[in-house]
């Protein structure tokens, strides 16, 4: 992140992406094929898929994660008003490196992650340190595939500025394969999801 994020921009586009966080939640579902287990949100776009994930899933065992002392307290803010204080674990930490020990989560999910990650690719080796054996990630942006299209249309525009004044950086998919190629991953379960943005799925 090149530059401070404005906080209410950010809690603009993470309200504004609402409607959209149920269906990126059950896209994530869909490659995790689990009701349980623990689970780490990184990043100051954090919350919504967390809470959906909670929907239905009490069990999970969610760590929300951020790196900037104002992004911690508008995201604590967010999970009080959402009366989830006592599901959800707050904490601070930069992505290079996680805070957190090596294999400590079966699921992470990253949303807008092309803000944070490096051409090297060293923050996709931080992440799959921390997964356990078995575990799934689901890095990246955009949509996802099972959002609907109207509910898309609704929010692009003002999304699209939102995210541009936040400092958006463009990602290609020559880009991310050069980020997989720079982790020394490449080797191991990935998969490049361009359908609902762009989107990297690792397994371990």
């Amino acid at each position: 992140m090149k530059s401070k994020m404005d906080m209410h921009d950010l809690k603009r586009v993470n309200h504004l992406w609402g409607k959209i966080y149920p269906y990126l939640a059950d896209q994530v579902l869909n490659y995790y094929k689990r009701r349980g287990g623990e689970v780490l949100e990184w990043g100051p776009f954090s919350g919504g898929i967390s809470f959906a994930l909670l929907n239905g899933n009490p069990d999970m065992k969610i760590t929300i994660a951020v790196a900037e002392e104002d992004v911690y307290g508008l995201m604590r803010q967010e999970i009080e008003d959402n009366r989830l204080d006592t599901s959800i674990t707050l904490g601070k930490s930069d992505l290079i490196p996680l805070v957190y020990g090596s294999d400590t989560f079966d699921l992470i999910v990253i949303r807008g992650a092309y803000f944070f990650l490096d051409p090297g690719g060293a923050a996709l080796r931080e992440i799959y340190r921390v997964m356990k054996p078995g575990a799934v990630a689901f890095v990246g942006g955009g949509y996802g595939e099972k959002t609907p299209q109207m509910l898309i249309d609704e929010i692009a525009d003002e999304s699209r500025i939102l995210n541009d004044r936040l400092g958006r950086v463009r990602v290609t998919l020559k880009d991310l394969e050069k980020m997989i190629a720079g982790s020394a991953l490449h080797d191991q379960q990935m998969r490049i999801i361009e359908d609902g943005g762009l989107w990297l799925l690792m397994e371990k």
